[in-house]
């Protein structure tokens, strides 16, 4: 069996930009929406599926850092508008779409995946956010439509150099300019490589700072705090009380 998640509003958002400029952008939006689903599910062979949504609202990491997501682009109002419509059409036509009052939509994704993936599915996430990357194992693959990409453990190695599940101890230190983390001051990408290599984690590293470079010892000493609370806010969350069976996403035939 194999579940297909969707990143609903990452996918929406995407078509709708694509399409704003049209008199039918609304409608554009839903037929591009369902196409794409359907391309991405008969590509992994779906057995299962599910379109997360989320309503807006202050989560945990806003009040752990009041500038999560600062610096995103508001929804278009147009958009906002017809939202529901979208919603309801995509519903219609098979798609099992929910949302969890109070939580982000990346940690029901993540949460769903991972419980999906004990369960013994294989799954699919269809969503160009990078943060989902971090959940990559042998049962779990990130797609990127837009892209053309399917993150797997060799790809996400491939492009930054560590394992999946080391991906939060890397944005703690570089930050996330998309999520409006802070990550360390004077520790980038290339930094952050060399402290993790030395060191083999941020955990490491902070405990025992001359394992790594001499250059970056004592930013890590002084923002160690804010390392450890943009490695909370990265990881995304695997405990989002879902309330539903996996039966209830049993793709139609």
């Amino acid at each position: 069996m194999h579940l297909l998640i969707i990143d609903a509003m990452n996918l929406i958002r995407r078509v709708y930009a694509a399409v704003e400029s049209s008199e039918l952008a609304a409608d554009a939006t839903m037929t591009r929406a369902l196409a794409i689903i359907h391309g991405a599910a008969s590509r992994c062979g779906a057995t299962h599926w599910a379109m997360v949504f989320e309503e807006p609202c202050e989560t945990w990491r806003h009040k752990l850092w009041p500038e999560y997501k600062a610096n995103r682009q508001p929804m278009p109002e147009a958009l906002r508008r017809v939202l529901p419509d979208i919603r309801r059409y995509l519903e219609v036509n098979g798609m099992h779409c929910f949302n969890v009052e109070g939580w982000e939509a990346d940690d029901v994704v993540a949460t769903l995946a991972v419980k999906s993936a004990k369960a013994g599915l294989e799954v699919t996430i269809l969503s160009t956010d990078k943060g989902f990357c971090q959940l990559v194992s042998p049962e779990v693959r990130v797609l990127n439509h837009f892209d053309r990409v399917l993150w797997d453990e060799t790809r996400v190695s491939e492009r930054w150099g560590f394992t999946p599940d080391a991906l939060p101890d890397f944005w703690a230190l570089t930050g996330d300019q998309t999520n409006h983390l802070p990550g360390v001051a004077g520790i980038g990408v290339k930094g952050a490589g060399q402290v993790l290599d030395a060191a083999g984690s941020l955990d490491r590293a902070l405990a025992w700072p001359k394992l790594v470079p001499a250059r970056y010892q004592a930013a890590l000493e002084e923002e160690a705090r804010v390392a450890l609370m943009t490695r909370e806010l990265a990881r995304l969350r695997r405990d989002v009380p879902l309330g539903m069976r996996l039966s209830a996403l049993r793709a139609p035939r």
